[in-house]
């Protein structure tokens, strides 16, 4: 009996390390925001969205400073060599050659007044800001999920590890015991044999599980740059956030009008609409103002040496006649963009309306699973205790003992990753939505150990 008090102390040990591992970390620990702060700073295609950004607000500027008059200053200074042979502006039979010098400088100034295409690519480029505005935040909306996917992925790797090693020093304790009680003929050898099997086997799930952390740490440390950082867990399975509405269609409806890509979508859609206008107008005839003054000096030459100078103001009328098919052809390009743009557009809304339903269903399904689960970590509990009483009392084995403890361990992390995916798809369902935010990741934080 004494013996058994002593391996039964020794396995509630091994668990209660366990629990202290993941509730007591040792050194500070950074929560999810943290690592969103981190990605923020460090992952590379949020900061190739950013300056996909800037890149459309440079391009909307460039639009703009199509209706800014363009002042040209040219000059020029050549060393010229002149022959004239034969009649020369009213002088005949001409024959000299000359070799002179020539400065001169052109000034130019001209205001578009009338450019329809140009217009319309101003009008289009407000609209391109407002669509990659659109995609900046469905982008952030997509680093938000990552992280919290990656750091989830993290930490349900890092508990499996910490169970398995609790799993195994419970095990390696009772194959312990048993090989002092084949040495002393109290257990045979085949007993002997089972339990060394066990603990290779739960030697080999702890090797798993340390390769596992290793893959998640280092998926984690491709968005955030912190291959070294220390994870938060879960403080209390007592409480999960509530959803503002449980209504399916309202969150669907909300999809629609709001989910970051889709919104984008629309306007990407206008935009390629509006090229197609751009196209067509650039068919149409164009006005400008135009002040211009040319001067020349000359040091020689067959009219000798002369100064001329010419200023000129007024307006320039251009009516395209033929480009050879290129405005045509550059139209029915357009048209195929934006139809193209409307089918994205499509898929957008389909994608946004799955995603909101899907995620919808999860979550209620998801609340369900964590209530099941934390009745069975109860049952879990009073059947190591059940079980716990029937070694002392003779009807049960330390092997039932073991498998008690294990059904334990497997119904704790069920559950941790229930909660976890509880927590997961609420955030999938407000960016489906179109709602997810920094408030958002700040609530789910609250729930982790500081």
């Amino acid at each position: 009996m004494t013996g058994k008090w002593i391996y039964w102390a020794g396995l509630r040990a091994g668990l209660l390390g366990a629990a202290l591992a993941l509730v007591s970390p040792i050194v500070q620990a950074e929560g999810l925001t943290h690592a969103f702060a981190h990605a923020m700073e460090q992952d590379p295609t949020w900061a190739e969205a950013r300056a996909r950004y800037a890149e459309v607000l440079a391009d909307r500027d460039l639009a703009r400073a199509g209706y800014h008059p363009v002042l040209t200053v040219a000059g020029r200074a050549t060393a010229n060599h002149r022959e004239v042979v034969g009649d020369y502006f009213g002088l005949q039979d001409i024959d000299r050659s000359d070799d002179f010098e020539a400065f001169g400088y052109s000034i130019q100034l001209r205001q578009p007044i009338l450019r329809l295409d140009r217009w319309r690519q101003r009008d289009a480029a407000s609209l391109r800001v407002a669509a990659a505005a659109a995609r900046l935040n469905a982008a952030e909306v997509d680093l938000m999920l990552r992280v919290a996917d990656a750091y989830f992925a993290a930490l349900d790797a890092e508990q499996d590890l910490e169970f398995a090693k609790a799993e195994l020093r419970a095990i390696s304790d009772r194959a312990d015991q048993v090989r002092e009680q084949a040495q002393l003929e109290i257990a045979t050898e085949l007993g002997r044999s089972e339990a060394d099997a066990q603990r290779e086997l739960a030697r080999a799930r702890v090797l798993r599980a340390e390769q596992a952390l290793l893959t998640r740490r280092a998926e984690l440390a491709l968005i955030t740059g912190e291959p070294t950082m220390v994870l938060s867990a879960i403080r209390s399975y007592g409480y999960l956030p509530e959803l503002s509405t449980t209504d399916r269609e309202a969150w669907v409806q909300q999809a629609r009008e709001s989910n970051p890509l889709l919104v984008a979508t629309r306007l990407e859609s206008e935009v390629a609409s509006r090229a197609v206008d751009i196209e067509r107008a650039a068919r149409l005839p164009t006005l400008d103002l135009i002040a211009q003054r040319d001067y020349i000096d000359n040091s020689g030459g067959v009219s000798g040496e002369r100064e001329d100078s010419e200023d000129l103001i007024g307006l320039e009328l251009r009516l395209p006649v033929f480009d050879g098919g290129a405005t045509r052809a550059r139209t029915t390009a357009a048209v195929a963009r934006y139809e193209q743009a409307l089918a994205r557009q499509a898929r957008a809304q389909r994608q946004a309306e799955f995603q909101a339903t899907s995620a919808h269903s999860a979550l209620l399904l998801g609340r369900e699973q964590v209530a099941a689960l934390r009745t069975a970590r109860s049952a879990t509990y009073d059947a190591v205790e059940a079980t716990e009483g029937g070694v002392f009392a003779g009807t049960r084995t330390e092997v039932d003992l073991v498998q008690a403890l294990r059904e334990r361990f497997d119904a704790e992390r069920a559950l941790t990753r229930a909660v976890h995916g509880y927590l997961l798809n609420s955030l999938r369902l407000k960016a489906a939505a179109g709602t997810l935010g920094t408030p958002d990741l700040m609530s789910v934080n609250r729930m982790l150990d500081d």
